[in-house]
């Protein structure tokens, strides 16, 4: 079986935030952290950024990824991750890959190999990293004509929130997929997909300037419990 394949799309025309895969984070570009994480953890031979911007490749190249121009037909506001890898994989692709999203800079070689643990130890055909929602979405409401209607079913709009069944989101971290099941159904979520539980304060996708500043708080609290813990064992 050919080694798994890492896949990290990486689009330079992002509107909401400009240029967020190339923002510098703690020193280095964004993207540099899901390569140097693919690279580290070891599963890979192949670790591809797929761009249609030149810069991102050339900075793709600089941290040991393989850059691939994409077409440009694959870089608009309307184009997916599934038809990025769908066009990747059409030629002699692997049994296996994995896509790991840029915009999670605190994600660690570790949450790989255990994503990927799930993925053997349960014969899984997709194993995708999922967090939960901080609140419940079951009392989110929508706003129509100027009147406030609640969203999910009423009695789930009353019940409070410990009662409710915990509900997650893709993060985007990481998802490991079997080749075939994916280009058959041209989508992640089949009949075995499965949760990657990936620690919360592991977890953040930068959209916005602002999620910036608490992806940051939440890498220098890492920083700062490391550090602690290996001046606990030192002394």
């Amino acid at each position: 079986m050919k080694s798994p394949l890492c896949i990290i799309p990486a689009r330079g025309s992002s509107k909401r935030f400009p240029r967020k895969n190339v923002t510098l984070f703690a020193g280095k570009p964004m993207l540099a952290y899901a390569i140097e994480a693919a690279r580290e953890s070891g599963l890979f031979e192949r670790v591809c950024v797929s761009s249609e911007d030149e810069e991102i490749l050339s900075i793709a190249a600089q941290f040991g990824a393989e850059p691939l121009k994409r077409p440009m037909e694959l870089a608009t506001d309307t184009s997916t991750v599934c038809d990025v890898c769908v066009s990747l994989l059409a030629h002699d692709a692997p049994d296996v890959f994995a896509v790991l999203q840029p915009t999670n800079p605190l994600l660690l070689p570790q949450h790989i190999r255990d994503a990927f643990g799930i993925f053997e130890s349960k014969s899984a055909d997709v194993v995708m990293s999922v967090v939960p929602y901080h609140f419940p979405p079951q009392h989110a409401v929508r706003v129509s004509k100027d009147v406030i209607l609640p969203l999910a079913v009423a009695e789930d709009a009353k019940t409070q929130s410990q009662r409710l069944e915990p509900l997650y989101h893709p993060d985007g971290s990481v998802i490991i997929a079997r080749t075939d099941v994916f280009l058959r159904e041209k989508q992640w979520f089949v009949p075995k997909t499965m949760p990657y539980f990936i620690p919360p304060e592991d977890s953040v996708d930068i959209d916005l300037p602002q999620d910036l500043a608490w992806a940051e708080f939440l890498f220098l609290q890492r920083a700062q419990a490391q550090n602690s813990r290996s001046a606990t064992i030192a002394s």
